[in-house]
Parts: C-alpha cells; sequence; structure tokens
C-alpha cells in the first residue's frame, strides 16, 4: 500500500457526507483499508531495502547465509530520515485538504510507527543500525503487539474520518 494513499483515503472520507464514505461516496472501502495502508509505508520500506543493499553484505561461506551491516552510520542516519520522510509523505497526501484537524496529528504517526515496527521484525536493518543493544524477542513482541495496535487505532481514525461533517 502506500503513505499517500492513507492520506488520500483519510481526505476522500471527510470530503464524503457523514457516514457514507464506506459504502455510498468515494472511496466507497471499509476501514480496514485505511488500516493496510497505514500500516505498510511501501514508499519508505522500498527506499530502505535499495539501502540495505549498499550498507549491508550477505556471507554464506560457512553454508549458512551471514548478514552483515557494513556501514553503521549511514544505514542509522537513513532509518531516522526514513522516519521523517514517512512523516512528510502524509503531510504531502494531506496537503491538498483544506484543513487539519485534531487527528491528524495521530494520523501523520502512523506510518512512521509502522516503518519502525517493519524494521524491527527483519534482521540486519536500519533499526538495527540504530538501536543494536535490543535483543530479538522483545523487539519482535513490540513490533508485533504495537502493528495491532496502530491497525486498530487507523480504523478508528477511519471511523472518525466517515463521520466528519464537511464544511
Amino acid at each position: 500500500m502506500s503513505t499517500l494513499a492513507y492520506a488520500a483515503l483519510t481526505r476522500r472520507r471527510e470530503k464524503a457526507g457523514p457516514g457514507t464514505s464506506f459504502t455510498t461516496q468515494p472511496p466507497g472501502v471499509g476501514p480496514w483499508v485505511d488500516s493496510l495502508s497505514s500500516l505498510v509505508p511501501s514508499e519508505v520500506l522500498a527506499v530502505h531495502g535499495a539501502l540495505l543493499a549498499i550498507t549491508t553484505t550477505t556471507d554464506n561461506a560457512s553454508g549458512t547465509v551471514v548478514t552483515t551491516i557494513t556501514d553503521p552510520t549511514t544505514l542509522k542516519g537513513v532509518f531516522y530520515a526514513l522516519i521523517f520522510v514517512s512523516m512528510l509523505l502524509y503531510v504531502g497526501g494531506r496537503a491538498v485538504a483544506r484543513s487539519w484537524d485534531r487527528l491528524d496529528f495521530a494520523r501523520v504517526l502512523i506510518p512512521p510507527l509502522a516503518f519502525v515496527a517493519w524494521t524491527m521484525l527483519q534482521k540486519s536493518t536500519g533499526f538495527d543500525a540504530a538501536f543494536p543493544e535490543l535483543a530479538i524477542g522483545p523487539r519482535t513482541a513490540i513490533a508485533l503487539i504495537g502493528g495491532v495496535v496502530l491497525g486498530v487505532v487507523a480504523g478508528l481514525l477511519a471511523y472518525k474520518a466517515d463521520q466528519k461533517k464537511t464544511n
């Protein structure tokens, strides 16, 4: 999905009449689409994946694949920059909206938190460069539980946007 799609869905929901954006008016899709699009910030995940190719190496000499972060400083900087970029993407997607409401300040945090969760679930990522000391157990638990919570929050925010009265 996409952070830009998430922002566009919110914009369309707010333009629709109250209680109609899931069925009769655009976007015409359920709140699960908002949850999915907010939890898969594909733009920053793609950039992160591309940059992993130049900041890590993979060795299979021992018969076991081992990935090593070869440029932790760059990868750590990329991690933090992509958190910021994911917020900018949401802001850009909402920029054509006439005004923000207080719930947009919650919505803007979902894509970067989802990005962090995705990097926590994988090995040898920007998260490892930024937080090398966090063990696999706690980081996986935080990411999985956090993902569920973020999905629920995104769905609830979709309901709020659906009920918003247009000006």
